[in-house]
């Protein structure tokens, strides 16, 4: 496989529009020179020029793990063997093929989990009598496996050190991202680049609330973070470690520090993160504020870069709001009263990412107008630091 190449378009259908035919989305009502002038004022100072949309493969080049292997390094590192054994039974349950000792016989944890929610929604009907193990033992499962997944990540963030030599290009990509005001929308629940980008400095606008579209850096975080409580778990923290993260509908509180999920005194705090499950559910307010955003920023991006991001086949979630914000820099945002804001046109894409199998997923709900480039390294190998880090086609 080449280091770096271009995927091109050869087929003619799509399902939001054909190539050739002009789609016209304006509103029917008479729209004034004036007005059409303020809409475009109003448009350039709102568009955001670069949006790069994180994956678990942007922190996989720290030493995080990916989906595939989590499970498999997680039972490597753990030592409570009550919670192995009973994680144990429920994976053979579900796999029966599932032996500790061969790798290639964990489930994911997106597999498991989503097992795991299946087992809890049906439980009661899948038996006439309670047995030894119940329901309650089930969630207590689920709620362990996060949590030491949480303090796994912790303790891989006290390690990770931007100015060690192996790590330099978090400080390249930093630079970057700063001198750009560009937008980030990181799907993982590590604070990597929170800690990176602001530091101490870090409060509600850091993660877009509000936000303002057209500057940065920013980080949006629609699968939640490893820092972040709801109100029974948040309002215990004292005032100056935390602040007030979100309050529209509820309230969400984030620590100003990442620290451990368990403390000193073993009081636990259960960080608010969508699990990783097939069918998600982003009902809470916090979630959809955060998925508008996201569709805002990418509905006028001039350019979006993926790194990491594998676009897995079942987050349909992720991939309505991606393909609407691809739709919308073609046919223009939504206004109030049905009509549509001039479009930005098609932004550029790239994909960095050595798997071919992401490439062509992320370039499949791109539209046929989108023209995507693949760069197939991993992240930490582009070159940050120089003018054009995607070679002469990078503009």
């Amino acid at each position: 496989m080449e280091w770096r190449a271009e995927i091109h378009r050869h087929f003619n259908g799509f399902a939001f529009g054909r190539p050739g035919r002009s789609v016209t989305l304006e509103s029917s009502r008479p729209v004034s020179k004036t007005t059409n002038t303020y809409r475009s004022v109003i448009m350039k100072k709102l568009q955001q020029k670069t949006v790069y949309v994180v994956g678990a493969g942007f922190s996989a080049g720290l030493g995080y793990p990916l989906t595939n292997d989590l499970l498999m390094r997680l039972w490597s590192r753990t030592a409570d063997l009550g919670f192995k054994n009973t994680l144990a039974r429920v994976m053979k349950f579900h796999n029966p093929g599932f032996e500790c000792t061969r790798f290639s016989s964990f489930p994911n944890v997106e597999q498991l989990l989503s097992q795991i929610m299946a087992n809890q929604q049906l439980f009661d009907a899948s038996r006439q009598y309670q047995g030894n193990f119940t329901k309650n033992h089930l969630e207590e499962l689920r709620k362990t496996l996060l949590l030491e997944i949480a303090s796994w990540f912790h303790d891989m963030s006290v390690d990770i050190k931007p100015s060690q030599p192996g790590e330099s290009w978090l400080t390249a990509f930093r630079d970057r991202v700063r001198r750009q005001e560009a937008a980030v929308i990181s799907f993982n629940w590590d604070l990597i680049l929170d800690e990176l980008l602001f530091g101490k400095g870090l409060d509600q606008r850091s993660y877009g609330f509000p936000l303002d579209v057209g500057t940065g850096p920013v980080v949006i975080k629609p699968h939640g973070s490893l820092n972040w409580f709801d109100d029974s778990s948040g309002s215990t923290i004292k005032d100056d470690r935390k602040f007030v993260l979100f309050s529209n509908g509820e309230r969400v509180y984030a620590f100003k520090k990442f620290r451990a999920p368990v403390s000193k005194h073993g009081r636990e705090y259960m960080p608010l993160v969508v699990p990783p499950i097939y069918l998600k559910e982003f009902t809470r307010p916090i979630f959809r504020s955060l998925w508008l955003n996201c569709m805002q920023l990418l509905s006028t991006a001039r350019e979006v870069v993926f790194l990491g991001y594998s676009m897995s086949a079942v987050d349909f979630h992720a991939q309505f709001i991606l393909r609407c914000g691809f739709h919308n820099q073609i046919a223009g945002e939504l206004l109030e009263g049905g009509g549509r804001a001039k479009p930005t046109g098609a932004a550029k894409v790239v994909i960095v990412n050595p798997d071919r199998g992401a490439a062509e997923r992320i370039d499949a709900i791109a539209s046929p107008e989108h023209r995507c480039q693949w760069i197939s390294q991993p992240v930490a190998d582009v070159r940050w630091d120089q003018r054009r880090p995607f070679g002469a086609d990078d503009h």
